[in-house]
């Protein structure tokens, strides 16, 4: 059992406490050198931290995009790795996140369907270059052909549907038929002045006539051709100067008088059409010449009871030479069209 000591002072009981807390640190602040009690205000005085000398929570003057960090932290054992770090929304110009966008699934649908379209075009247009490959190897060849056709000098004799694509195609065809037709009609009539001097006989003008009559069809060929006309007229001539030339026009056969009278005419149907084109052309040439050189042959044969020679060809000529303008220098064909009556 514990008894209080009384107070000699008070006469009453006292306990030895403890001294107060402000009491005992006052005492003992006091109780301190001066040295440590310097150091002491001076750690005070320090600041804990830089930025307890600016404001404790600085805001930013503008919104800025929060950076979290890449890497986890180096202590402790639950950071994160860096491929598990979250990341900051984007924020867009009005400050809203932009969410990522959705699938179009109309393009995709899209897509799908003209797919197998899309692969039977591209198809089609390798097999167009293929197709437009061969048909240039094929315009290659064909002017191959041609050319070695014209080298042979078989213009003439080449078929219609071959004749048709050389005219067309070929350049300056008219003069390459001229010079072939030209030739080839030059051969005719030599081979059949040598067949008449070995035989020791002459020809009939009946089978003459025949024979050149076969070159008519192309020269009407290159009188339709562009400046064909004026190389075919003197082609027409050329054929009714190699029966002049073949003889036998004295012996004033019946037979050969009229054999000679419808080849000269069937001549002066063609040249009609051919003198008729000519001046169509508009081509500057000798037409009061060339009525003085029928005219000449036409009196010779006139002489031999052989007539007319060329009389429709010398009508259309003369009368487009009434119309034509004399000494203004337009052209022929060009003037006033005749007056047929």
């Amino acid at each position: 059992m514990f008894f209080k000591r009384r107070s000699s002072r008070a006469n009453s009981y006292v306990e030895h406490d403890a001294p107060p807390r402000s009491q005992s640190f006052d005492d003992y602040s006091e109780k301190r050198p001066d040295s440590s009690r310097k150091e002491s205000q001076q750690q005070q005085q320090q600041p804990t931290s830089p930025t307890e000398d600016a404001d404790m929570y600085p805001r930013p003057q503008q919104p800025q995009e929060t950076q979290l960090p890449t890497r986890g932290l180096s202590n402790g054992h639950n950071s994160m790795p860096p491929s598990m770090t979250p990341r900051a929304p984007a924020v867009g110009s009005a400050g809203g996140i932009q969410p990522a966008p959705m699938p179009d699934l109309l393009a995709q649908a899209f897509n799908q369907a003209i797919q197998p379209y899309t692969e039977k075009i591209e198809q089609l247009e390798h097999q167009l270059a293929d197709m437009q490959n061969w048909v240039d190897q094929l315009e290659q060849q064909r002017a191959e052909v041609h050319g070695w056709i014209d080298k042979r000098g078989l213009r003439p004799d080449v078929p219609p549907s071959i004749a048709k694509i050389m005219d067309t195609t070929t350049p300056d065809a008219a003069v390459a038929l001229n010079a072939q037709l030209d030739r080839k009609i030059t051969i005719v009539n030599f081979d059949l002045h040598r067949l008449q001097d070995d035989l020791n006989d002459s020809i009939s003008s009946s089978h003459f006539a025949s024979a050149m009559l076969k070159f008519l069809p192309d020269i009407q060929r290159l009188a339709l051709l562009p400046q064909g006309p004026r190389h075919a007229f003197d082609l027409v001539l050329k054929l009714g100067g190699n029966l002049n030339s073949h003889g036998g026009i004295d012996s004033a056969d019946a037979g050969d008088i009229a054999a000679r009278r419808d080849f000269y005419s069937r001549l002066d149907t063609a040249m009609v059409d051919v003198v008729t084109r000519r001046f169509g052309e508009g081509e500057e040439w000798s037409v009061q010449r060339e009525i003085k050189r029928i005219e000449k042959t036409a009196s010779y044969l006139k002489t031999y009871g052989v007539e007319p020679y060329f009389p429709q060809t010398l009508e259309t000529m003369k009368r487009e030479l009434e119309f034509q303008p004399h000494g203004n220098g337009v052209p022929n064909g060009q003037g006033t069209p005749p007056r047929y009556h």
